[in-house]
């Protein structure tokens, strides 16, 4: 009975309130056109695009992080990056779970190309900016690609030890945002049983300055951090290469 006036209570708000694209706005006419991409957030056709999947993989050049792979479920463009702002900033939570597929396919590309690892590790929020938005969005996508992978994740092993500037307002500063995110991560020694291996998990990695920030925290507390995924990835730029 729960069950079947809970259906009739949405049937009707959808009547009464038909579902808008979370990004340009447009009615949302059925399935077929993109409703339920995202859950309650529905995009339409056009915009739920972006969410197709494409893996890119690239690698950090400055040396801030020897050896870090970066892996994106996709190239970023202007439209996964509304999805993401959607996400993060409007409170969209239901659109991590489209971000997360994105995100499954970026750890199966980074598992063929670097190896396997045994846990993820979402990039931690400032305790104040958590509290602020409510959540963390890094954290959501990392608990679905668990559900998808079956790799458990930790985020018991890093900290963000100082609140940070947004590193999306540096636009794609490779320095600024290094210099940003430098010291910001705190990770704790790992027990002598412990898997050592893990890969970190954010929405979008840019020039992969926070990704390599929190790998040198992780490896030195002890830990192996071969790479890192993301819903999507920068094109080859600023401090990345693409994969050869």
């Amino acid at each position: 009975m729960l069950a079947l006036l809970t259906w009739l209570g949405s049937a009707l708000l959808d009547v009464l309130l038909p579902p808008r694209c979370a990004l340009c706005g447009r009615l949302v006419a059925d399935a077929s056109d993109g409703r339920g991409v995202g859950g309650a957030a529905a995009l339409c056709g056009g915009c739920a695009r972006c969410l197709t999947p494409a893996p890119e993989l690239r690698r950090r050049r400055d040396g801030a992080a020897a050896e870090l792979g970066l892996a994106g479920g996709r190239r970023t463009d202007a439209d996964l990056a509304a999805v993401v702002g959607a996400c993060k900033y409007r409170n969209l939570r239901s659109l991590a779970r489209p971000l997360a597929g994105l995100a499954v396919a970026a750890v199966v590309a980074a598992r063929q190309g670097w190896g396997d690892v045994d846990a993820l590790v979402p990039i931690p929020l400032h305790r104040r900016r958590r509290r602020e938005r409510g959540f963390n969005q890094a954290a959501l996508i990392a608990a679905l690609v668990a559900e998808a992978t079956g790799l458990p994740v930790r985020d018991d092993l890093l900290r963000r030890r100082r609140a940070t500037a947004q590193q999306a307002r540096l636009d794609s500063d490779a320095s600024l945002r290094r210099g940003n995110v430098a010291g910001a991560f705190v990770a704790r020694t790992p027990a002598r049983d412990e898997p050592l291996r893990l890969a970190l998990v954010d929405d979008l990695i840019t020039t992969g300055a926070t990704a390599a920030a929190a790998a040198v925290a992780l490896t030195a507390a002890g830990w192996r951090t071969p790479w890192a995924v993301a819903a999507g990835v920068a094109a080859t730029s600023g401090a990345l290469d693409g994969e050869p």
